[in-house]
């Protein structure tokens, strides 16, 4: 056939599915009954599934089944209709009663497979899909993807890839095939496999926005961040109203420290969602890293605006208005932002710093002991709450907390450091001897930390004989 027959066959059967459409309609519309024949119920049930309007379809199936009772072809549709809406059971009721009459209709076994496997009898399932790759004489590779496909929705993704193979062993050319096989690799963490897949189908089909972004997520994920800059870039340029593209590409720039690209691309985004309080405080954070503290203040406020429970908000609120010098007014927001979400040591670690300027010890002392026990990894939470209570006065709780910041932090040459500092203010001698050589040997090229800690420490003539000993040159 030439393409111009095949073109001809094609706005023919358009001509006929709209004109079955319009008259579907127009019954509806007038409520009366016409008569439809199976195929023109299949057509408009077609459309209807081709637009994610599942219910107006089985609307359309139940009444064909009206006028054609013992039609398998429309009792078959009506169980992939229903299986749409999630009606498992009725499904696999159907499938096998029409299995009954008809014995070796695969789309009936492909059905009943899928209804298994999410009823969670896989085995049985296995069964049913074996018998419909039987009985599917010409139609393999499609059985074969739609079986893939089952197992992927059902999150089985190495089953789903086992048949998505073969698919791709039959057609190396199949699109579907090479998309789902990334889609699955991707879900499994295997980003080297995912992104050859992905690759292969670009190799099709170059403009297709979803396959280019999602490589830009895989890329984000393996920390190749321009890489997935330039994916979310080929994704927009295919299809420039893609508004988790922008979204993406603001996130990737901002990693890059890129904070004017970032913040285009989130203004973009809100040209598609312009109530998102996350996108307003991403570009708050944006503005904040880039020195314009008033900006950053209004779109922290603007994302409080759509959403009163936002606690990142609220943070970026106070941290503005602490950078501000505006002290009492920033504790007010960061009290709100840890009424919303009392686990974030970043939140008790700002709040500490707040408060102590401020004088107010036992809460600046309560908040950093909060950051502390949250995140204890942090090596800058035990810093800083050490560093406040040297500078109030109290070199033994300093001294106390990196003791117990060691046991999170064993060896680390900083906190030797600051450890050796205090202990030589506390006429310690001895003990600050044993954590200064202890950091030396870490971390040599740092001593100067224990200087500007306290100063007092060059007129230490044992001080000065260590750093002379485990000074590279000399040695």
């Amino acid at each position: 056939m030439s393409w111009e027959d095949e073109e001809f066959d094609y706005y023919q059967e358009e001509e006929e599915i709209n004109e079955a459409l319009n008259r579907y309609e127009q019954m509806l519309k007038n409520g009366y009954k016409m008569y439809f024949d199976v195929v023109q119920i299949e057509y408009i049930t077609e459309r209807f599934i081709d637009e994610g309007r599942f219910v107006p379809a089985l609307q359309a199936v139940d009444l064909g089944l009206e006028m054609h009772p013992t039609s398998i072809a429309l009792k078959t549709r009506k169980a992939n209709i229903l299986f749409n809406l999630g009606e498992v059971e009725q499904v696999l009721r159907i499938s096998n009663q029409l299995l009954k009459i008809e014995q070796t209709n695969h789309e009936l076994y492909l059905l009943k497979g899928s209804a298994l496997l999410l009823l969670g009898h896989k085995r049985d399932a296995d069964t049913a899909f074996q018998l419909a790759l039987e009985n599917s004489l010409d139609d393999t590779e499609e059985v074969l993807f739609n079986i893939g496909f089952a197992y992927e929705q059902n999150g089985n993704y190495k089953h789903a890839i086992h048949y998505m193979q073969k698919v791709f062993e039959l057609n190396p050319e199949n699109e579907g095939a090479l998309y789902e096989l990334a889609f699955s690799y991707e879900k499994l963490d295997n980003n080297d496999k995912s992104l050859e897949y992905y690759n292969r189908y670009l190799d099709i089909d170059a403009y297709s926005d979803s396959a280019w972004f999602n490589m830009g997520i895989i890329f984000t994920k393996s920390n190749r961040i321009e890489e997935s800059i330039e994916a979310y870039e080929f994704a927009l340029a295919v299809n420039e109203d893609f508004p988790n593209a922008w979204f993406n590409l603001g996130h990737s720039n901002m990693i890059l420290g890129k904070y004017e690209d970032a913040i285009q691309s989130f203004f973009k985004y809100t040209e598609y969602d312009d109530s998102n309080d996350e996108v307003f405080c991403l570009i708050g954070e944006c503005f904040l890293k880039s020195g314009n503290i008033d900006k950053a203040f209004d779109h922290f406020q603007i994302a409080i605006t759509f959403n009163k429970t936002n606690a990142q908000a609220y943070f970026g609120v106070g941290l503005c208005l602490k950078l501000k010098n505006e002290l009492h007014q920033s504790m007010k927001y960061l009290q709100k932002a840890l009424n919303y979400n009392e686990n974030n040591s970043d939140y008790w670690y700002l709040m500490a710093e707040v408060s102590s300027s401020l004088n107010y010890h036992d809460l600046s002392d309560d908040s950093y002991r909060e950051a502390c026990n949250l995140s204890p990894e942090n090596l800058n939470n035990w810093l800083g709450y050490a560093q406040m209570l040297y500078q109030k006065g109290r070199v033994i709780r300093a001294i106390s907390v990196l003791n117990e910041a060691q046991e999170h932090h064993k060896n680390n040459a900083l906190i030797n450091y600051r450890l050796a500092a205090y202990l030589l203010e506390s006429d310690n001698e001895s003990k600050a001897i044993k954590h200064l050589e202890k950091a030396l040997k870490n971390d040599y090229s740092n001593y100067n930390y224990l200087f500007e800690t306290y100063p007092d420490a060059k007129f230490s003539e044992s001080v000065n004989k260590l750093i002379s000993k485990y000074n590279p040159i000399n040695s």
